[in-house]
């Protein structure tokens, strides 16, 4: 599904394509966090268990999310500490995604 995600985000900003599809780790400690970006290393944390029961909504909210996230990092540079800034929000629009900081799955 990534990528998928990754090569239609491409074709919305067409300086993406020299970037590699961040890699997606399921990771079972995550509890109340849905996903992370590790942007500087190109790859993504979802939390397991919440993928378990959400799976429809991680792919479809919080994997977007967290690939904005990555494309943010790719085309802007360094967030330092403002992960959800301007140019995340104008990304995730641009992707037809609503920019919200956080999720409201059921933990």
């Amino acid at each position: 599904m990534a990528e998928t995600l990754w090569a239609e985000y491409c074709e919305v900003f067409p300086k993406l394509v020299k970037f590699d599809c961040p890699k997606i780790i399921l990771n079972n400690r995550l509890s109340s966090t849905a996903g992370r970006c590790f942007a500087s290393q190109n790859y993504i944390d979802l939390a397991t268990k919440l993928f378990t029961r959400n799976r429809d909504a991680m792919l479809r909210e919080i994997l977007p999310h967290e690939i904005a996230h990555q494309i943010d990092y790719n085309l802007n540079g360094e967030p330092n500490g403002k992960w959800h800034r301007e140019s995340w929000k104008i990304v995730m629009v641009k992707i037809g995604q609503s920019p919200r900081r956080c999720h409201n799955l059921k933990v």
